[in-house]
């Protein structure tokens, strides 16, 4: 049996659906939260939600999964051990607020075991889910600016020089989400995008890791 063990309220710089959209967004938890996820693999995905295998920081591996509620206003993050027991499940609600802003609040369940320290186990899970949307939040506002601007900001550039002294123009935004780009090239001068990891030549601007199509040089 699931018992409830705390909650967190959260009012977010970003409306409701770029919430939801960040709570989609599967590929991005070993780049934005890096302190918890090592890495991530897909095993479906839809606009409903998602089902992965994780890795966390402490190599720990666990299944977690994502559901929409059928409204679209907020979602059940659940995760379960690697025997298909489930540990732990958050379920959230988001309220509109106005302009660019929502409320979300949190509800964390575990299960009811013998010697469980319920307010130790709240503040755990109050604690990871505050840094989560510590380091969402700037995402969904970055997210918010790149959906207004459109494709006057994917065109703005700035210069970064390679290991061999060459210099190449590349976006201010990765061409993936409109995320700030502001990574710079590594000694092979592959440039790797902070958000979800996407690799990208910049002398060419194709994507290395094949996800997307990259960005077209200037003739």
């Amino acid at each position: 049996m699931m018992i409830e063990v705390g909650e967190l309220t959260r009012e977010v710089g970003a409306t409701a659906a770029r919430a939801i959209e960040d709570e989609l967004d599967w590929e991005h938890l070993p780049h934005v939260h890096a302190f918890a996820f090592e890495r991530i693999t897909l095993n479906k995905a839809d606009r409903n939600g998602w089902d992965a295998n994780v890795v966390l920081r402490d190599g720990q591996a666990m299944r977690m999964t994502v559901a929409l509620d059928p409204d679209r206003m907020g979602y059940t993050n659940a995760t379960f051990d690697t025997d298909g027991t489930e540990n732990g499940r958050t379920v959230c609600r988001i309220a509109p607020g106005e302009g660019d802003c929502c409320t979300m609040h949190l509800r964390f369940f575990v299960p009811d075991r013998p010697g469980l320290d319920k307010p130790a186990v709240g503040k755990f899970y109050s604690d990871m889910w505050t840094r989560l949307i510590d380091e969402d939040e700037p995402k969904m506002i970055h997210r918010t600016r790149a959906l207004k601007e459109g494709a006057s900001l994917h065109k703005q550039r700035r210069q970064v020089t390679l290991a061999d002294g060459s210099v190449c123009n590349v976006p201010l935004v990765c061409p993936h989400q409109g995320l700030p780009f502001d990574c710079e090239p590594d000694s092979v001068g592959v440039m790797t995008c902070p958000w979800h990891g996407y690799r990208f030549d910049p002398r060419t601007g194709e994507c290395l890791s094949g996800q997307i199509k990259g960005w077209r040089q200037a003739g």
